[in-house]
């Protein structure tokens, strides 16, 4: 399964996140609004879904790659909004 967060915050649509990991080159596919990552096409590393007022991420495997990419979508979300909760799902 892997680590999981909910990322609240009172706009979440605001970040455009869709686009922002549709343009990433570990993009591999959308299902139903969750966004997949991966290194390889094989594996999922990482699932994103944005909801209205969150933003679900699993974290699939646990790297420095991941890591880095938990950093980038929490900074962008919090430089679109005045304020955010992490929590673990």
């Amino acid at each position: 399964m892997g680590l999981e967060y909910r990322i609240e915050t009172y706009d979440a649509t605001r970040t455009k996140l869709p686009e922002l990991l549709r343009s990433r080159s570990d993009f591999l596919r959308e299902e139903d609004g969750t966004f997949h990552l991966g290194l390889s096409p094989e594996q999922v590393h990482f699932s994103v879904k944005e909801e209205e007022d969150h933003v679900h991420i699993c974290q699939h495997v646990a790297s420095t790659e991941t890591d880095a990419l938990l950093g980038l979508l929490i900074r962008r979300i919090l430089s679109l909004n005045d304020h955010l909760v992490i929590s673990e799902a």
